[in-house]
C-alpha cells in the first residue's frame, strides 16, 4: 500500500475489527486511495479543515494529505489516523488533531 500510512490507532482500529468481509473492504479502499482512484466516497469533513472521510459501508476511514515537510517518504501521499464505525465519527473527529 505505496501513498498511504496508518497510524498506530488506525493500525489498532483495523486489528479491532477482525478478519473477514468488512477488513477485506476496507483494505481495498486503502490501495485505491493510495491508488488515486476517481470513485470513492470520500469528502472533507465540515469544521476539520485538513481532514476527510472515505465511506466504507458502515466503516468510515479519517485521512488527511501529508505534507512535503513532515518527514515522510516522497511516495506517502496520505496519512490515515482511524477508522471506526460510523456511530463513532463525531468522537473520532474531535479527537484528531
Amino acid at each position: 500500500m505505496r501513498g498511504v500510512v496508518l497510524s498506530r490507532r488506525a493500525e489498532r482500529d483495523l486489528r479491532r475489527i477482525g478478519a473477514g468481509v468488512d477488513l477485506a473492504r476496507l483494505r481495498m479502499a486503502l490501495e485505491a486511495l493510495a491508488g488515486g482512484a476517481a470513485n470513492l466516497d470520500a469528502k472533507p469533513l465540515a469544521g476539520s479543515t485538513p481532514w476527510h472521510r472515505l465511506r466504507i459501508g458502515d466503516c468510515r476511514i479519517l485521512y488527511r494529505a501529508v505534507d512535503p515537510g513532515e518527514g515522510a517518504d516522497a511516495d506517502v501521499r496520505w496519512l490515515v489516523a482511524r477508522v471506526v464505525h460510523r456511530r463513532d465519527l463525531d468522537r473520532a473527529v474531535s479527537t484528531l488533531s
